[in-house]
């Protein structure tokens, strides 16, 4: 919230939408009002390092903003001595995820980079799971197909991708009833209806939803194998994939 106990989305206009240094400052509690279920998305990724993630193994996260997947990794797996290399374009993101990675204690091999990720280079090897977590969203496909394919040549053989974001429904009495569910969601967690219309605007023309048929084929097309949807509400999606097709 700003000085006048507005919200942050209230501070842009029409498609001006931008994560600044300010929407850094109340980023995680904004899209933890703002994206459905987010704490049992997170969750979910968590858990998957069960299974994907060996002890001393890779996470790359394309589109960390405050690093709050690895923080949720870490707090699951203190012991296990993951690693993790943390992009986002903003360097802002990645100085409040520095801080915050600090204060789950001990010590964590971070790498930390300011990097556009359908631009690249990307500076990690063999990851053992790659996320791409509210993040492809905001690019258009040929894009989030270059970035997905950077992904793919800096994944281990083994690894995996998981993918979360908004999603587009086909049939648009689908897509009513996912908007006006969204909504309600976020007005049962404190965001007024003024915010809600206003984040709406900011994102016209900077969120790019698809339906999930052309995501999962955006990861086919990046040479990601046997894509899988995890989790589905309305109109968000979490969906997996492997590296190689066995």
């Amino acid at each position: 919230m700003s000085n006048d106990d507005t919200d942050i989305a209230e501070r842009f206009g029409t498609g001006a939408w931008q994560f600044t240094p300010d929407v850094v400052e109340v980023f995680d509690d904004h899209v933890r009002a703002s994206v459905p279920h987010y704490d049992v998305i997170q969750d979910l990724v968590a858990e998957t390092t069960d299974w994907l993630v060996p002890a001393g193994g890779l996470v790359a996260d394309l589109g960390a903003s405050t690093g709050a997947s690895a923080r949720r990794i870490l707090q699951r797996h203190p012991g296990r001595g993951i690693r993790f290399a943390l992009y986002d374009e903003q360097p802002a993101m990645l100085d409040q995820a520095a801080i915050e990675l600090k204060q789950v204690g001990g010590e964590h091999d971070v790498i930390l980079s300011a990097t556009r990720i359908q631009e690249g280079p990307l500076v990690h090897v063999d990851a053992d799971l790659t996320l791409c977590l509210f993040t492809l969203q905001f690019l258009p496909r040929e894009e989030r197909v270059t970035a997905l394919r950077l992904a793919r040549v800096c994944s281990a053989e083994t690894g995996a991708l998981i993918v979360a974001e908004k999603i587009r429904a086909i049939d648009s009495r689908w897509a009513e009833i996912g908007t006006d569910v969204a909504h309600d969601y976020k007005g049962a967690r404190g965001i007024s209806d003024a915010a809600i219309r206003a984040k709406a605007r900011a994102l016209r023309g900077v969120l790019r939803p698809y339906p999930q048929q052309t995501t999962m084929q955006a990861m086919a097309d990046a040479g990601w194998h046997a894509p899988e949807v995890l989790f589905r509400w309305h109109s968000w999606a979490v969906i997996g994939a492997f590296a190689s097709a066995q």
